[in-house]
C-alpha cells in the first residue's frame, strides 16, 4: 500500500524506493530500496535503520532526502 510522506511515523517499518542521480553520465543514476525502521524525520530528511542493521545487532541508520524518495509502502 502506498503511503503519502506526510504520513510516516517514526518507529514503524516501511520500504523505501529511492532513487539517485549524480550527475551527467549514464552510470550515475540508479534506483533501489531500502527496508527499515523510521528513527527520525525532519524537513530535509528521513533517517532510516535499514533491516539488514537491525538483524546485524547495529543501529547505524542511513539518510534519505524528501527529493529521492520516489515512493514509500507499507512493510
Amino acid at each position: 500500500m502506498k503511503i503519502n510522506l506526510s504520513k510516516i511515523k517514526v518507529g514503524n517499518r516501511y520500504v523505501f524506493n529511492v532513487y539517485y542521480d549524480y550527475g551527467a553520465g549514464s552510470g550515475s543514476q540508479g534506483r533501489y530500496n531500502v527496508i527499515g525502521e523510521v528513527k527520525e524525520i525532519n524537513a530535509e530528511f528521513i533517517r532510516v535503520i535499514p533491516m539488514k542493521n537491525i538483524e546485524a545487532g547495529n543501529r547505524k541508520s542511513v539518510k534519505l532526502t524528501g527529493g529521492s524518495i520516489t515512493e514509500v509502502n507499507a512493510c
